[in-house]
This record gives structure tokens, C-alpha cells and sequence, in this order.
């Protein structure tokens, strides 16, 4: 028999950007929502005995956050070496789901992995599903698709792409093809373009690594299979020919000019700003050793950033969350809702549309909105039990000591006693400076 509980007394935002339920309940069987409602207004749904009550008042429960931009397979690398080659797919694939577990924890119940080294964010994913780990639900890209000279090719042409790295170069048209196939057939949700070109970084009017003919083979042969497309457009040209493409959303999107706002509103493609690593190498750079040139590319970025958002929000243009979690300025479990904070600090969103952000905005991106991202009856129930308000203080969401409860699927999830601490190992190239000058509450 399905196990029937019910969550009583809290402040319930539903996820749907609707007014607060206050002193309201919300009833979950066999792991999914039944009934939400307020006061005494129990619906027909709700009205047998629950099997279990829990007394939630004083407490605030929302959709479980959803994270846009978790790269599980990066193992918090501090290089591209780190990350692309050393270690191993075995050894990506075990830490893997150790961190998808410290994500989960920290309230996250759903992130997507847009570019995976080896296939790790896919096998994370079945892990997760098959009850062999907890973590979130995982929505699972493969390698990038990269053209010759393009932002994922890292590495010197004498040497090539490693078949670990994070990005696989595809030089034709028939390559771009016969990968988008290969990834289908390994079982990937979303196929990811890195689309930037090296050459923007010294001629930001430059144009991305792919043909608009090129990009459209990989949009349309994604889409004919039933798989979703991001890609990585820092640059205004590679944004405009995303869209013009058909992405289904873009990420960062830091040097789009105001001019090109009205063409992406136009187009109805959803924007991932990810704001928290680039303002964490601002922030917190130099903690962990980060080239000071780079810190200052970042800070011209960061502000670009802020102010073509500001603009784009203003135009109406769909925002999504996400974190980028996975580097060492980055730590898994401790960053996720600081792209929350961002958005209401330096982008003037309501604490509200932070949170629509995190969970319905990237469910709909993502083709889950039946089953994720707000609180309506036949849903996961995917929950997160704050103590605090977070339309007051959307800081709230990320101290662990005000997270009262993390529910995936109905289940509570154990958050009893800290995970342990790894080791990172020498075969993963450790490194002198820690990350740990980066712990949120440290």
C-alpha cells in the first residue's frame, strides 16, 4: 500500500509564482503530490487519515531547487587537465556520485549537466535512478560538440582531443551528424555546443566555431531524435546564430549587446546567465591561486554580465538558474543557491522570480514540468523545508543550518550527519591550495 504523509502548517510557495499559501498542508502518496491546500480547506483528495502527520509550521516549503549547470564529472578541477584528462573515467564515475550526494543534501533535488568528461554524467544519472546512490534527478549531456579552434578545443592541435576531454572535435558536417547519433544511442537528455570561438577572445565581433549551416545540423538532428540542445555563447555572433538555430536555451550569454535582446525575446530562448563562477573568481580568485589577468577578465565579465541581464530581464526574456558547480570555485553542495542571491543582488529580481528561476523556469527548459518544479497535484514530490522566509531573505537557502527537510520523490533525505571528507588523490593531480577558503561557511 502506498504510503500516504502529509507536510501541515507552513508557508507553501508552489513554484508557479501564485501568492504565498500561508498555514497551508500538502499531502504526498507513493512519492508524488496529491492535494496543497490552505487553512481548513482540505480538498476530497486529502480527506482520509494520512499515514504520518508532519508539523512543519513556522516553516516555509517550496519545489526542491533546480540546478541548470552542474558539471558532476569535474570532480571541483582546478585546469583543464584536471579535469579533461587526469583520473580516469572510472574514477570520474565514483566521485561522481559521492558529490551527487552532497548536492542533493543541500537541496538540490534536480540538475542539469550541460558537458560531461567520458560518459560520467549519464552513468551518474542511472546510478541515481537504479537506487544504487542518492542524488539528485540528473539531466545528462554528453561531451560538447566543438569545431577546430573553438572554446572547448584546450588543447594543442599536435596533440589533439583527448578522448577524456570534456569537449569531442567534430571538423565536418558529417561528424557534427554522427555525434549527435553516438550521444542518442549512449542515452544523453540534452547534446551541448560549445559554440564560442577562440577568436572572439581577441575580436569579440568574430564569429562562432561553427557555420550557421553547421550549427542547424546539430540543433535539427538533436531535436529530429527527441533530445534538447544548449550551448556555451558568451559572445554576442554566437548567440544570435544560436538562437536564429533553435537552441532550446543559452548559456551565459555575457557579451550579447542590447540590440540583439529584442531578436532572443523574439525567438523565445531562455537565458542560463550563470553568474556565481564568474563572480566567485572575482570574489574569491586569489584564495585559491587564480591568475590575476584572469580575474580581471572575469570582472570585465561580471559586469558586462549584470548589465545586459538587467536589460534582458527587463525585455522579458525567460531566466534560468544555474551554478556551475564542479570547479575548485566551485565547491559541489555549497554554491548552487548563490546564483539566487546574484539575481536578486545585482540583477534587481524579486526573491520570487529567483526562485521561479531555480525550479519551474529550468523544469519547463528541460521538458520536466509534469513531473518537477512546482508543487501541483501528480507531481514528484520534491520538496525543501526552509526555516525562514526566503522571499524575505533568499539568503536563508543556502545555510544548511535553516534547511529543516529535503525530500526527493516523497523520501526524506538523510541529512543527519556531515559526509565524510576525501582525499584528493595524487592520480588526480592534487593541488597546494585548497578550495577550502571557498566553504560558504568557513
Amino acid at each position: 500500500m502506498a504510503k500516504v504523509f502529509d507536510l501541515v502548517g507552513a508557508a507553501i510557495i508552489d513554484g508557479t509564482g501564485g501568492p504565498v499559501l500561508q498555514n497551508a498542508s500538502l499531502r504526498v502518496r507513493d512519492g508524488r503530490v496529491v492535494a496543497v491546500w490552505k487553512d481548513g480547506d482540505r480538498p476530497t483528495d486529502a480527506k482520509s487519515p494520512a499515514d504520518e502527520t508532519v508539523d512543519v509550521r513556522g516553516k516555509t516549503v517550496m519545489p526542491g531547487l533546480i540546478d541548470a549547470h552542474c558539471h558532476i564529472s569535474y570532480g571541483e578541477g582546478r585546469t583543464a587537465e584536471e579535469v579533461d584528462v587526469y583520473g580516469g573515467a572510472e574514477w570520474a564515475a565514483v566521485r561522481a556520485v559521492w558529490n551527487a550526494n552532497k548536492v542533493l543534501q543541500s537541496g538540490v533535488t534536480s540538475f542539469c549537466d550541460p558537458g560531461s568528461t567520458w560518459n560520467v554524467a549519464v552513468t551518474c544519472r542511472d546510478a541515481i535512478e537504479s537506487g544504487m546512490y542518492p542524488g539528485p534527478r540528473v539531466f545528462a549531456a554528453g561531451r560538447h560538440i566543438v569545431a577546430d579552434g573553438g572554446f572547448a578545443d584546450y588543447f594543442p592541435s599536435w596533440l589533439g582531443m583527448p578522448v577524456s576531454a570534456e569537449g569531442v572535435l567534430c571538423p565536418t558536417r558529417d561528424d557534427m551528424q554522427r555525434e549527435v547519433r553516438r550521444q542518442v544511442k549512449n542515452r544523453v537528455d540534452v547534446v551541448k555546443i560549445s559554440g564560442d570561438s577562440q577568436a572572439q577572445e581577441r575580436v569579440p565581433t568574430a564569429g562562432p566555431c561553427f557555420t550557421d549551416q553547421e550549427m542547424s545540423c546539430i540543433v535539427d538532428e538533436a531535436h529530429r531524435l527527441g533530445r534538447k540542445v544548449t550551448i556555451h555563447s558568451r559572445y554576442a555572433e554566437t548567440v544570435l546564430a544560436a538562437a536564429r538555430a533553435g537552441v532550446d536555451w543559452l548559456i551565459h550569454a555575457s557579451y550579447m549587446r542590447p540590440g540583439d535582446v529584442g531578436a532572443v525575446r523574439d525567438l523565445q530562448v531562455p537565458i542560463c546567465p550563470t553568474l556565481t563562477f564568474t563572480a566567485n573568481v572575482v570574489q574569491h580568485g586569489r584564495d585559491v591561486g587564480v591568475d590575476p589577468n584572469y580575474i580581471e577578465t572575469k570582472r570585465r565579465e561580471l559586469d558586462a554580465l549584470v548589465n545586459i541581464h538587467r536589460r534582458a530581464l527587463e525585455a522579458g526574456i525567460l531566466m534560468m538558474a544555474g551554478s556551475e558547480a564542479g570547479f575548485s570555485i566551485t565547491p559541489y553542495g555549497e554554491w548552487h543557491t548563490r546564483e539566487l542571491e546574484l539575481m536578486v543582488e545585482l540583477l534587481g529580481m524579486t526573491p520570487m522570480d529567483a526562485i521561479l528561476s531555480a525550479t519551474s523556469n529550468n523544469a519547463k527548459a528541460f521538458g520536466w514540468e509534469r513531473d518537477v518544479g512546482t508543487l501541483a497535484p501528480g507531481l514528484w514530490a520534491d520538496l525543501l523545508v526552509i526555516d525562514g522566509d526566503p522571499l524575505q531573505d533568499i539568503r536563508v537557502l543556502g545555510d544548511p543550518a535553516r534547511i529543516h527537510a529535503v525530500y526527493k520523490g516523497g523520501q526524506a533525505v538523510e541529512r543527519s550527519g556531515a559526509l565524510a571528507t576525501r582525499r584528493r588523490m595524487s592520480h588526480e593531480r592534487g593541488f597546494a591550495v585548497s578550495s577550502t577558503a571557498l566553504h560558504r561557511l568557513s
